[in-house]
């Protein structure tokens, strides 16, 4: 074999097992172009041509009187044995790999192509789903729009009665008129002052000057000169200019608690008839909240019972 007389200068960067190898290893090539490079760099220097100027070796540098026909015959046995035993199985493999390349190309095609196909068929399930939970909305909808107009029409007529309009009228008149007194409790009627003043000393100790439209007691007629011993403490109506003056003395009507002379005076909202009544309740159930829970703090806000850690 032309392997076996093979310089050792080119054997030593070649591995054997490329011979055999069936598979296309970069690292072969590598090999075989530094045993190309270790042939020319000895034939430049032979013939001498500058090193790495290989494209000028031609046959007039190699018939050169330096070059020998032992020269000439050992550097032909090398790139034969080179080509033959090394490069021509590398070659090989990189044609198969190249086929190989191909195949897989060509699959990974059918497989894009499966996987688009797939997807398609998913998005057109999709679209029929959602076209068929569209109808069923869409016709529930309709159905639901029909049957709360249709209620919507017997609760209007029966709203805009002429009756039932007064007494909406008359009810938002009251409440607007309300949201404006407030109901004093506890202060004792004296002859010789007047209401207003009364009220106004009262309103004072909570730093709270406001305008008082009207007063007025509450209740049966006094009897305080028909009686002068009798002491009268009806409640009291009060009317300012809004509403604003009202939520400001609402929020600190506690401070009375601490003045003299004022600790049974109490000061709360104007309440209609029904609310008076569910007022009443919820103060019930604040007793026994109390009762019941004496180390917890209860307290009423909002139409509704708080408790809380003290």
């Amino acid at each position: 074999m032309l392997e076996a007389s093979l310089n050792n200068t080119y054997r030593d960067v070649l591995d054997d097992a490329m011979c055999e190898d069936e598979k296309f290893n970069p690292v072969y090539v590598e090999q075989i172009l530094e045993a190309r490079t270790r042939i020319f760099d000895e034939m430049c220097k032979a013939t001498g041509t500058p090193d790495t100027e290989y494209n000028e070796l031609s046959s007039a540098k190699f018939n050169a009187r330096s070059v020998t026909k032992k020269m000439l015959a050992e550097w032909l046995e090398a790139v034969c044995c080179i080509f033959d035993e090394y490069a021509t199985p590398v070659l090989a493999n990189s044609i198969k790999l190249a086929a190989d390349l191909d195949t897989m190309k060509d699959e990974k095609i059918i497989d894009q192509k499966k996987i688009i196909d797939l997807q398609e068929k998913i998005i057109e399930k999709k679209e029929a789903e959602l076209q068929s939970v569209k109808t069923v909305v869409q016709t529930t909808v309709q159905s639901e729009i029909k049957s709360y107009s249709s209620v919507l029409k017997s609760t209007c007529n029966k709203a805009l009665a002429p009756r039932r309009m007064q007494a909406a009228l008359k009810t938002a008149t009251e409440e607007d008129g309300r949201s404006k007194n407030l109901i004093i409790y506890g202060l004792e009627e004296k002859k010789e002052d007047k209401l207003e003043d009364e009220i106004l000393e009262v309103l004072s100790h909570l730093d709270e000057k406001p305008r008082i439209v009207s007063c007025s007691r509450l209740g049966k007629e006094s009897t305080a000169e028909k009686e002068p011993t009798k002491r009268n403490f009806q409640p009291i109506r009060v009317s300012l200019s809004g509403t604003d003056h009202v939520r400001q003395i609402l929020n600190k009507t506690r401070k009375l608690r601490t003045v003299e002379g004022y600790t049974r005076v109490y000061i709360c909202p104007d309440r209609s008839p029904d609310q008076r009544v569910s007022h009443k309740k919820l103060v019930e159930e604040l007793k026994q909240k109390r009762i019941s829970e004496p180390s917890k703090r209860h307290y009423i806000r909002n139409n509704s019972i708080f408790s809380s850690d003290t």
